[in-house]
This record gives C-alpha cells, sequence and structure tokens, in this order.
C-alpha cells in the first residue's frame, strides 16, 4: 500500500503546483504589511546573539512569531528579500502541509479501523486535496506576511500525527515529539493554544477512556504550557485596539461569532466573491442590525441537529475540530482586530470539515453507483474544478498591494452604487 500513499502524495503536489504556480513571480505586499512584518531589524541583523535573543523576548507589533522570524532570516541570509524565495518557502509548507493532513485523515480511519484501506486512502486523498486547492487557503499561501499560519498548522499536523504514534505504540519518544512539536507551533503563532484540547479530542476519536487519570495526567504538561502561552498571549495585544473593539457588548459579540461561523461554513460549501478584508457589520456602540439575529438561529438549529447526530462519532469530531480550532479568532473576547472574519484564519480548522464532507461523500457515492447517476460524478468534478480555477485566479490578486487594493475598490464602489439606488429606489 506503501506504492499507493507514494501516488496520492504526488498527485497532491502535483495539484497544488498547478494552482499556486502564480504566487512565484508576486511581489511583496509593500503597501501593505510585508514591509515591517518582514523586512524588519530582525531579518536584516541576520544570525547574532543579541539578534536570536531579541526574537525570542520580544514581540514586534504586537506579533510574537521568533519559529516564523528564524525562518524569515535564514531566507533572508540565503537569498537575500527576494519575493519568490517566500513565496516559494511559503507554498512547498502549503503542500507539505496537504500531505500531513493525508496522512492524518488515513491514520485516524485506520486506527479505529472505520474503513478498509481503500476507502481510507481515497477519502484521506481528496480531503487533502480540498484543504490544499480551496480558494480559502489562497490568502495564507499567497500573502507572505501570514506564513507564520500556514508554518503553525504544520507543526500542530505533526504534533497530531506524533500524538497518534504514541497513542498506538506508547513510546515516550512520540510523546516528547508531540511536547516539542507544540512549543514550535506556538513559537509560529499564538492560535497554538488549543493544540491540547485537539489532543483531547483526538483520544475520544480514538475511543479511549476519557474516564483514565493517567490520561489526564498525561496532558498535564501540555495544558501548563497552553496557560502559560494563554497568558503571555494577552500581554501581546494592543491596548487601543482591544479597547476600541471592546465596545461591542457581550451579547453583540455572541451573535457576530454565531456570524462568523455561519460565514466560514458557507464560504468553505460556496467559495464566492472572497476578500481579503471582511469589516464588522457595525461600528462599537452602533445597534447590531436586525438581520444579524437570524445567525444565532442557524447555529442553534444546527446544534440541535448535531445533537440528534451525538452517536456518529466521526461527524462530531470534524465539527469540534473545526470549531475548537477557530473559537480564538470569533471575537467573543475582544481582539486587536479589525476583520469579523479573515480566510486565513479557516486555515487549519477547515481540515474538521474537509474531513466530514468528504467521508459523507464518499458514502453517498458508493449509492450512486448502484443507482446508475453519472451525472452527480460529473457535477462533484466540476465542483473540485471550479475550486482549483478560483482559487488559481485568486493567486493572481495578491500578485502586489495594488492589485489586492483594487479588489476592495471595485468592491467598495459596487457597495456604494447598490446603497444608492436602494436609496432611490426608496424615495419613488
Amino acid at each position: 500500500m506503501k506504492n499507493y500513499h507514494c501516488i496520492f502524495q504526488i498527485l497532491l503536489v502535483t495539484i497544488g503546483l498547478g494552482v499556486y504556480f502564480p504566487i512565484l513571480s508576486n511581489q511583496f505586499q509593500l503597501g501593505w504589511d510585508d514591509g515591517w512584518m518582514l523586512m524588519n531589524h530582525y531579518t536584516r541583523e541576520g544570525f547574532t546573539w543579541n539578534n536570536l535573543r531579541a526574537m525570542f523576548t520580544e514581540t514586534w507589533y504586537g506579533q510574537y512569531s521568533p519559529v516564523n522570524q528564524l525562518l524569515y532570516t535564514l531566507i533572508a541570509c540565503l537569498f537575500g528579500f527576494s519575493p519568490v524565495a517566500y513565496h516559494t518557502y511559503s507554498l512547498l509548507l502549503h503542500l507539505a502541509n496537504a500531505c500531513l493532513v493525508y496522512f492524518l485523515i488515513y491514520r485516524i480511519l485506520k486506527y479505529t479501523n472505520r474503513a478498509d484501506e481503500k476507502t481510507a486512502c481515497i477519502v484521506s486523498f481528496f480531503a487533502g486535496m480540498l484543504f490544499c486547492i480551496h480558494p480559502l487557503q489562497i490568502e495564507s499561501v499567497a500573502w507572505i506576511s501570514a506564513s507564520k499560519v500556514v508554518l503553525y498548522s504544520f507543526f500542530t499536523l505533526l504534533a497530531f500525527l506524533a500524538y497518534l504514534k504514541y497513542v498506538c505504540t506508547e513510546k515516550t519518544g512520540y510523546y516528547i515529539l508531540t511536547l516539542a512539536f507544540f512549543i514550535f507551533a506556538f513559537g509560529s503563532k499564538e492560535q497554538s493554544v488549543v493544540l491540547p484540547v485537539s489532543l483531547i479530542l483526538l483520544d475520544w476519536v480514538m475511543k479511549r477512556n476519557l474516564k483514565d487519570a493517567d490520561l489526564w495526567i498525561e496532558k498535564l504538561p501540555f495544558f501548563l504550557f497552553a496557560v502559560f502561552f494563554g497568558l503571555f498571549t494577552l500581554t501581546m495585544q494592543s491596548p487601543e485596539l482591544v479597547q476600541n473593539w471592546a465596545g461591542y457588548t457581550l451579547m453583540q459579540r455572541l451573535v457576530l461569532a454565531c456570524y462568523a461561523v455561519v460565514e466560514y461554513v458557507v464560504k468553505l460549501a460556496f467559495p464566492v466573491k472572497l476578500l481579503y478584508i471582511y469589516p464588522f457589520p457595525m461600528l462599537p456602540g452602533e445597534a447590531l442590525p436586525l438581520r444579524m439575529l437570524i445567525y444565532p438561529v442557524i447555529v442553534l438549529v444546527a446544534g440541535i441537529g448535531l445533537f440528534l447526530y451525538r452517536k456518529n462519532q466521526l461527524l462530531i469530531f470534524g465539527v469540534l475540530f473545526f470549531l475548537l480550532n477557530i473559537a480564538l479568532t470569533l471575537h467573543i473576547a475582544p481582539m486587536s482586530r479589525v476583520n469579523i472574519v479573515a480566510d486565513r484564519y479557516v486555515y487549519l480548522p477547515s481540515v474538521g470539515l474537509f474531513f466530514v464532507g468528504v467521508w459523507y461523500a464518499f458514502s453517498y457515492m458508493q449509492t450512486i453507483i448502484k443507482k446508475r447517476l453519472p451525472w452527480l460524478y460529473t457535477l462533484a468534478v466540476c465542483y473540485l474544478l471550479y475550486f482549483g480555477v478560483y482559487a488559481h485566479q485568486r493567486t493572481k490578486v495578491w500578485y502586489d498591494s495594488e492589485t489586492l487594493k483594487t479588489e476592495m475598490q471595485e468592491l467598495i464602489e459596487h457597495n456604494i452604487n447598490a446603497q444608492e439606488e436602494m436609496k432611490n429606489g426608496g424615495k419613488k
């Protein structure tokens, strides 16, 4: 079966290269933030003792990602400030992540005996392909300053795979490796602090006894690190921005969180009109638009549906994986961010929904084969082609700051014209 793994990995990489190769000719976002995120004094000063110490003990504009900064500095030492070098770095990381997603899903299915070899390979491949080519992933890969998202996901996926090996073999080396990957993941991006809870979720889907005291004792180092990392992260938030967005009441933030969850799910299923900025629907202190109240209702209905299917372990696992890994970006607690949602936040969480979606789609396809409905195969192929083509086109939107701003300017002009037409229509 190793040959099949190699074939699927080669296919994933080949398809990914076909979709993403335009980013290799993209430039820096100098009109935005590559200038201060990438071309800072840490990158310029190289590998000196004082510079290395500064990387790990200082924050830069509220950002703490020393592991990613180390790689920025290494690339600068080897290739200078070459856009193609940095874009190659992000692309290779993304392709590696697609392969890791393949192995993560394959091992979950095989270690739990939920699928035979053929089914496990096929489901893992298509889930990995969705992760690889989905248009929502473009921001994380094509935007150099977002490379820490791709990097923390890389170490998190490695941690999951090492942990699964530990669960199956009980070898201490894999446990230590999991802890090391967790530390590297946090050194890449603070969003990784939820990893210990993700490990509990893996325990559950692997059918380990959650009442076993030893299981919780083995998680203690992870939770201690998570608490330390979390407290450290809170000190990095910009007080001015946090205070500004704290102008939303708790009830408003809960409604906005429901809105964000629904938006992410819809964009994963039907990615259209993607942007690099999705502003809040109202400013702090303003009343919540009535249309926003539909989103808590949608979340409540979905929650009831999940409760009814709570015995379906893979379904619950995939949804909880998504929610857990996106929870910190939902603005329930005030954050120093101006976007209500952002494509990059769904990069790793999407794995859970892709897993669930492909698993049930594959099961449904078996029924289609028996009923001989070939047109549904055509529809599925067109759906995947749309993802690939749209993602390929969005890589060009990220060519430089001007192409990115042009997209937003066109949207603003469209919205202004639409609002004027609505006002004129109301007067008539």
